[in-house]
């Protein structure tokens, strides 16, 4: 679930910054300058040529970029993600773990400056069993955008009882991420929590994923248009 990637920062001042900002929850860094998913995010003002907008600008193009503090004896629920994130360790302890429940692995990353690559297709969660709290910035990496132009997949929940996000959610966006890797899927765009449009030729890759919705007693929808691409030849 997780890959060690290339670049190590000084930490120090990093975490000087953000022991600064006080009592952080959730902390967005950047902004939207277009697609949610598909466009690259511009920094806030005040943290360019800061320590932490320092380490965003090396990245290049990258999505939402926040500061997520887990408090002590938290978690939250299991799921997948479309786009997969980067981790930096800033403040940790050693109880507080990124769980990979896919394969059953538990993964403490040591606030050393090392960035990490995480595939969020993996079910996943993040606890935090220590006696202070967790701070990681996390990073979205971006998605292909999606294109009005290609054959695409329009998927939208219509009902569902109180774990809809279990059971439709996280299968769905786990063969997305997947897919998004394969090729078999070279466009996404979200509409809502609960509705979203992906660029594919494919639209089977996600049958078995939804006839398990459909026993599951929640109402989905979903239409495929296939848009024929046509070559033309020069004589």
């Amino acid at each position: 679930m997780l890959s060690i990637l290339p670049q190590n920062f000084s930490l120090a001042p990093i975490i000087a910054q953000v022991s600064a900002l006080g009592n952080v929850r959730r902390l967005d860094l950047n902004l939207p300058k277009g697609e949610f998913f598909g466009d690259p995010w511009e920094l806030k003002p005040e943290i360019k040529n800061t320590p932490l907008g320092n380490v965003l600008e090396s990245l290049g193009d990258i999505g939402q970029a926040r500061l997520l503090t887990l408090e002590s004896a938290e978690s939250y629920t299991a799921h997948c993600d479309p786009d997969d994130r980067l981790h930096l360790a800033i403040i940790t302890n050693p109880y507080s773990f990124l769980v990979d429940i896919t394969d059953n692995k538990l993964f403490h990353l040591p606030a050393d400056g090392q960035l990490w690559k995480m595939d969020t297709g993996k079910i996943h969660v993040a606890v935090n069993w220590g006696a202070r709290a967790r701070i990681h910035l996390n990073i979205r990496v971006l998605l292909p955008k999606y294109n009005l132009n290609r054959s695409s997949l329009h998927i939208k929940v219509i009902d569902g009882d109180y774990d809809w996000k279990q059971l439709v959610y996280t299968p769905i966006m786990q063969v997305i991420n997947k897919n998004i890797k394969t090729g078999y899927v070279y466009g996404f765009k979200s509409i809502n929590e609960k509705e979203v449009i992906i660029n594919t030729d494919m639209p089977e890759i996600f049958d078995s994923v939804f006839s398990d919705i459909e026993h599951s007693g929640i109402q989905l929808s979903n239409n495929f248009t296939k848009v024929c691409s046509t070559t033309f030849n020069t004589y």
